[in-house]
Protein backbone atom coordinates (compact mmCIF):
# COMPACT_ATOMS: atom_id res chain seq x y z
CA UNK A 1 0.00 0.00 0.00
CA UNK A 2 3.15 2.45 0.78
CA UNK A 3 5.00 1.55 -2.56
CA UNK A 4 1.39 1.97 -4.55
CA UNK A 5 0.70 5.21 -2.70
CA UNK A 6 4.52 6.49 -3.44
CA UNK A 7 3.73 5.80 -7.31
CA UNK A 8 0.60 8.44 -7.19
CA UNK A 9 2.07 11.08 -4.49
CA UNK A 10 4.95 12.52 -6.29
CA UNK A 11 5.68 14.87 -2.88
CA UNK A 12 5.60 11.63 -0.79
CA UNK A 13 8.07 9.72 -2.99
CA UNK A 14 10.92 12.08 -2.83
CA UNK A 15 10.35 12.43 1.19
CA UNK A 16 10.43 9.04 1.12
CA UNK A 17 13.87 9.24 -0.63
CA UNK A 18 15.39 10.79 2.71
CA UNK A 19 14.11 8.82 5.42
CA UNK A 20 15.91 5.75 7.41
CA UNK A 21 15.86 2.73 5.71
CA UNK A 22 14.28 0.85 9.15
CA UNK A 23 10.97 3.04 8.28
CA UNK A 24 9.63 0.42 6.49
CA UNK A 25 6.00 1.31 7.75
CA UNK A 26 5.24 -3.15 7.90
CA UNK A 27 5.14 -3.68 11.16
CA UNK A 28 1.30 -4.87 12.21
CA UNK A 29 1.06 -1.46 14.64
CA UNK A 30 1.57 0.88 11.92
CA UNK A 31 -0.16 -1.37 9.58
CA UNK A 32 -3.81 -1.31 11.44
CA UNK A 33 -3.04 2.58 12.23
CA UNK A 34 -2.91 3.35 8.85
CA UNK A 35 -6.01 1.75 7.90
CA UNK A 36 -7.82 3.02 10.66
CA UNK A 37 -6.82 6.50 9.02
CA UNK A 38 -8.21 5.57 5.28
CA UNK A 39 -11.01 4.13 7.06
CA UNK A 40 -11.90 7.32 8.91
CA UNK A 41 -11.36 9.19 6.09
CA UNK A 42 -12.96 7.18 3.75
CA UNK A 43 -16.34 7.66 6.09
CA UNK A 44 -15.35 11.22 6.13
CA UNK A 45 -16.03 11.48 2.99
CA UNK A 46 -19.22 9.70 3.04
CA UNK A 47 -20.61 11.94 5.23
CA UNK A 48 -20.16 14.77 3.44
CA UNK A 49 -21.70 13.28 0.13
CA UNK A 50 -24.70 12.63 2.32
CA UNK A 51 -24.55 16.40 4.00
CA UNK A 52 -28.03 17.71 5.28
CA UNK A 53 -29.84 15.24 3.03
CA UNK A 54 -32.04 12.24 4.15
CA UNK A 55 -31.20 9.51 3.79
CA UNK A 56 -32.51 5.42 3.48
CA UNK A 57 -30.30 2.63 5.87
CA UNK A 58 -30.24 -0.71 4.28
CA UNK A 59 -28.61 -3.11 7.08
CA UNK A 60 -28.21 -6.73 7.01
CA UNK A 61 -26.04 -8.78 9.56
CA UNK A 62 -24.43 -12.80 10.04
CA UNK A 63 -22.41 -14.59 12.20
CA UNK A 64 -19.04 -14.95 12.58
CA UNK A 65 -17.09 -18.21 13.30
CA UNK A 66 -16.84 -16.94 16.69
CA UNK A 67 -20.23 -16.39 17.48
CA UNK A 68 -20.10 -12.25 16.79
CA UNK A 69 -22.86 -10.52 14.83
CA UNK A 70 -21.32 -8.12 12.04
CA UNK A 71 -23.62 -5.67 11.23
CA UNK A 72 -23.22 -4.05 7.65
CA UNK A 73 -24.86 -0.40 7.22
CA UNK A 74 -25.18 0.98 3.73
CA UNK A 75 -26.94 4.49 3.28
CA UNK A 76 -28.50 5.56 -0.09
CA UNK A 77 -29.06 9.18 -0.63
CA UNK A 78 -29.45 11.74 -3.50
CA UNK A 79 -26.00 13.03 -4.03
CA UNK A 80 -25.84 16.42 -5.75
CA UNK A 81 -26.09 15.39 -9.13
CA UNK A 82 -29.56 14.33 -7.94
CA UNK A 83 -28.50 10.48 -8.73
CA UNK A 84 -29.26 8.15 -6.39
CA UNK A 85 -26.36 6.90 -4.45
CA UNK A 86 -25.47 4.01 -2.10
CA UNK A 87 -21.88 3.79 0.49
CA UNK A 88 -21.41 1.29 2.49
CA UNK A 89 -20.78 3.46 5.92
CA UNK A 90 -19.43 1.08 8.33
CA UNK A 91 -19.46 -3.20 9.32
CA UNK A 92 -20.02 -3.14 13.15
CA UNK A 93 -19.62 -6.20 15.52
CA UNK A 94 -22.10 -6.83 18.03
CA UNK A 95 -21.85 -9.67 20.56
CA UNK A 96 -25.31 -10.43 20.53
CA UNK A 97 -27.80 -10.13 17.69
CA UNK A 98 -31.19 -9.79 18.66
CA UNK A 99 -33.09 -6.84 17.64
CA UNK A 100 -32.69 -4.61 20.61
CA UNK A 101 -28.50 -4.35 19.84
CA UNK A 102 -28.83 -4.29 16.18
CA UNK A 103 -31.19 -0.93 16.63
CA UNK A 104 -28.71 0.36 19.27
CA UNK A 105 -26.25 -0.46 16.82
CA UNK A 106 -27.58 1.26 13.70
CA UNK A 107 -28.20 4.64 15.68
CA UNK A 108 -24.58 4.60 17.31
CA UNK A 109 -22.79 3.94 14.59
CA UNK A 110 -24.65 6.21 12.15
CA UNK A 111 -24.16 8.83 15.32
CA UNK A 112 -20.22 8.07 15.78
CA UNK A 113 -19.96 8.63 11.50
CA UNK A 114 -21.57 12.35 12.04
CA UNK A 115 -25.20 11.04 10.66
CA UNK A 116 -28.11 12.29 12.25
CA UNK A 117 -30.39 9.17 12.64
CA UNK A 118 -33.43 11.88 12.56
CA UNK A 119 -32.59 12.50 8.63
CA UNK A 120 -33.70 8.69 8.24
CA UNK A 121 -36.73 8.45 6.08
CA UNK A 122 -36.74 4.74 5.59
CA UNK A 123 -35.46 1.31 6.42
CA UNK A 124 -34.71 -1.57 4.47
CA UNK A 125 -34.03 -5.13 5.21
CA UNK A 126 -34.96 -8.78 4.54
CA UNK A 127 -37.74 -10.29 5.62
CA UNK A 128 -36.59 -12.16 8.82
CA UNK A 129 -38.77 -11.31 11.54
CA UNK A 130 -35.79 -10.41 13.75
CA UNK A 131 -35.72 -7.21 11.36
CA UNK A 132 -39.36 -6.81 9.77
CA UNK A 133 -41.16 -7.59 12.90
CA UNK A 134 -43.87 -5.39 13.34
CA UNK A 135 -43.88 -5.83 17.22
CA UNK A 136 -40.57 -6.67 17.84
CA UNK A 137 -38.35 -6.60 15.35
CA UNK A 138 -35.50 -3.93 14.14
CA UNK A 139 -37.70 -1.79 12.16
CA UNK A 140 -40.53 -1.36 14.53
CA UNK A 141 -37.89 -0.49 17.92
CA UNK A 142 -36.38 1.96 15.44
CA UNK A 143 -39.42 3.93 15.14
CA UNK A 144 -39.87 3.64 19.12
CA UNK A 145 -36.22 4.63 20.05
CA UNK A 146 -36.64 7.43 17.29
CA UNK A 147 -40.30 8.34 18.02
CA UNK A 148 -41.55 8.98 14.57
CA UNK A 149 -42.84 7.01 11.66
CA UNK A 150 -39.89 5.77 9.46
CA UNK A 151 -41.54 3.40 6.56
CA UNK A 152 -39.85 -0.22 6.11
CA UNK A 153 -39.42 -1.40 3.24
CA UNK A 154 -39.05 -5.68 2.53
CA UNK A 155 -35.77 -5.27 0.18
CA UNK A 156 -36.95 -6.22 -3.37
CA UNK A 157 -33.95 -8.31 -4.65
CA UNK A 158 -34.99 -10.71 -1.03
CA UNK A 159 -38.21 -11.01 -2.02
CA UNK A 160 -37.23 -12.26 -5.76
CA UNK A 161 -35.10 -14.91 -4.22
CA UNK A 162 -37.51 -16.31 -2.06
CA UNK A 163 -40.27 -16.47 -4.77
CA UNK A 164 -37.66 -17.92 -6.86
CA UNK A 165 -36.30 -20.09 -4.12
CA UNK A 166 -40.40 -21.62 -3.05
CA UNK A 167 -40.90 -21.55 -6.78
CA UNK A 168 -38.09 -24.23 -7.28
CA UNK A 169 -38.73 -26.24 -3.93
CA UNK A 170 -42.67 -26.79 -5.42
CA UNK A 171 -41.55 -29.40 -7.90
CA UNK A 172 -39.56 -32.75 -6.34
CA UNK A 173 -38.31 -33.18 -9.67
CA UNK A 174 -36.04 -29.78 -9.48
CA UNK A 175 -34.95 -30.53 -5.79
CA UNK A 176 -33.56 -34.19 -6.47
CA UNK A 177 -32.21 -32.28 -8.77
CA UNK A 178 -30.12 -29.80 -7.23
CA UNK A 179 -29.66 -32.20 -4.25
CA UNK A 180 -27.67 -34.31 -6.67
CA UNK A 181 -26.02 -30.99 -7.49
CA UNK A 182 -24.96 -30.46 -3.80
CA UNK A 183 -23.83 -34.50 -3.46
CA UNK A 184 -21.43 -33.59 -6.18
CA UNK A 185 -20.49 -30.18 -4.99
CA UNK A 186 -19.43 -32.15 -2.02
CA UNK A 187 -17.90 -35.23 -3.72
CA UNK A 188 -15.37 -32.97 -5.90
CA UNK A 189 -14.16 -30.67 -2.80
CA UNK A 190 -12.62 -34.12 -1.63
CA UNK A 191 -9.13 -33.41 -2.45
CA UNK A 192 -8.05 -37.33 -4.06
CA UNK A 193 -11.00 -35.86 -5.91
CA UNK A 194 -10.18 -32.26 -6.48
CA UNK A 195 -6.74 -33.35 -7.76
CA UNK A 196 -7.95 -35.46 -10.30
CA UNK A 197 -11.28 -32.82 -11.48
CA UNK A 198 -10.43 -30.45 -14.52
CA UNK A 199 -13.71 -28.85 -15.04
CA UNK A 200 -15.07 -25.63 -13.60
CA UNK A 201 -15.36 -25.36 -10.21
CA UNK A 202 -19.15 -26.09 -8.45
CA UNK A 203 -20.61 -23.37 -6.70
CA UNK A 204 -22.33 -23.85 -3.48
CA UNK A 205 -25.78 -24.08 -3.06
CA UNK A 206 -26.95 -21.22 -0.78
CA UNK A 207 -31.17 -22.08 0.51
CA UNK A 208 -31.92 -18.38 0.51
CA UNK A 209 -30.47 -17.21 -2.49
CA UNK A 210 -31.04 -18.74 -6.01
CA UNK A 211 -28.51 -17.02 -7.67
CA UNK A 212 -26.39 -20.01 -5.65
CA UNK A 213 -28.34 -22.41 -8.24
CA UNK A 214 -28.22 -20.47 -10.97
CA UNK A 215 -24.39 -20.80 -10.41
CA UNK A 216 -24.43 -24.34 -9.68
CA UNK A 217 -26.76 -25.09 -12.92
CA UNK A 218 -24.73 -23.42 -15.51
CA UNK A 219 -21.07 -25.11 -14.25
CA UNK A 220 -22.83 -28.25 -14.58
CA UNK A 221 -24.04 -27.73 -18.32
CA UNK A 222 -20.46 -25.93 -19.22
CA UNK A 223 -18.21 -28.83 -17.43
CA UNK A 224 -21.01 -31.82 -17.96
CA UNK A 225 -18.51 -33.78 -19.85
CA UNK A 226 -15.45 -33.03 -17.57
CA UNK A 227 -17.76 -34.45 -14.47
CA UNK A 228 -19.19 -37.97 -16.06
CA UNK A 229 -15.03 -38.30 -17.07
CA UNK A 230 -14.00 -37.52 -13.17
CA UNK A 231 -16.97 -40.17 -12.22
CA UNK A 232 -16.49 -42.91 -14.55
CA UNK A 233 -12.10 -42.56 -13.61
CA UNK A 234 -13.20 -42.75 -10.11
CA UNK A 235 -15.90 -45.66 -10.61
CA UNK A 236 -13.45 -47.62 -12.72
CA UNK A 237 -10.12 -47.51 -10.49
CA UNK A 238 -9.60 -50.28 -8.14
CA UNK A 239 -7.04 -48.25 -5.88
CA UNK A 240 -10.01 -46.26 -4.35
CA UNK A 241 -12.08 -48.14 -1.88
CA UNK A 242 -15.23 -49.05 -2.30
CA UNK A 243 -16.66 -46.77 0.05
CA UNK A 244 -15.19 -44.11 -2.47
CA UNK A 245 -16.41 -45.82 -5.80
CA UNK A 246 -20.33 -45.98 -4.37
CA UNK A 247 -21.20 -42.05 -4.39
CA UNK A 248 -19.58 -41.77 -7.93
CA UNK A 249 -21.18 -44.66 -9.26
CA UNK A 250 -24.60 -43.69 -7.88
CA UNK A 251 -23.72 -39.79 -9.04
CA UNK A 252 -23.29 -41.40 -13.08
CA UNK A 253 -26.17 -43.31 -13.03
CA UNK A 254 -28.30 -40.03 -12.09
CA UNK A 255 -26.51 -37.92 -14.56
CA UNK A 256 -26.64 -39.86 -17.11
CA UNK A 257 -30.81 -40.12 -17.37
CA UNK A 258 -32.07 -37.45 -19.80
CA UNK A 259 -34.52 -35.79 -17.41
CA UNK A 260 -31.02 -34.70 -15.33
CA UNK A 261 -29.66 -32.28 -18.25
CA UNK A 262 -33.19 -31.97 -19.53
CA UNK A 263 -34.35 -30.34 -15.94
CA UNK A 264 -30.98 -28.71 -16.04
CA UNK A 265 -31.43 -26.83 -19.66
CA UNK A 266 -34.80 -25.94 -18.14
CA UNK A 267 -33.98 -24.48 -15.04
CA UNK A 268 -30.88 -22.74 -16.33
CA UNK A 269 -33.12 -21.16 -18.79
CA UNK A 270 -35.52 -20.12 -16.32
CA UNK A 271 -33.20 -18.42 -14.06
CA UNK A 272 -31.24 -16.98 -16.83
CA UNK A 273 -34.71 -14.47 -17.32
CA UNK A 274 -34.24 -13.39 -13.84
CA UNK A 275 -30.42 -12.78 -13.93
CA UNK A 276 -30.84 -9.10 -15.24
CA UNK A 277 -33.45 -8.30 -13.01
CA UNK A 278 -31.61 -9.20 -10.02
CA UNK A 279 -28.87 -7.47 -11.30
CA UNK A 280 -30.90 -4.12 -11.26
CA UNK A 281 -32.47 -4.66 -7.89
CA UNK A 282 -28.81 -5.00 -6.47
Amino acid sequence: MFEYTLRKDPVLATIAQSIPHNARYTSHEIQNELLDIMSTMVTEHIVTEVGESFYTIKVDGTRDPTGRENISIVVRFINESYEPTERLLTIATADQGDAATLTDTIVEELSKAGLSPRRIISQVYDGASLMSGKHGGVQKRLQEKLQRDIPYVHCFNHQLHLVVSHALAAEQAVLDFFSTCNILYKFCRRPTVAILYKGERLKRLLEQRWTGHFGTVSVVLRSFDDLVTLLKEIDSQRTYGADVRVEPAGLLRTMSEPSFRFIAEMVHSILSYLDPPNTMLQ
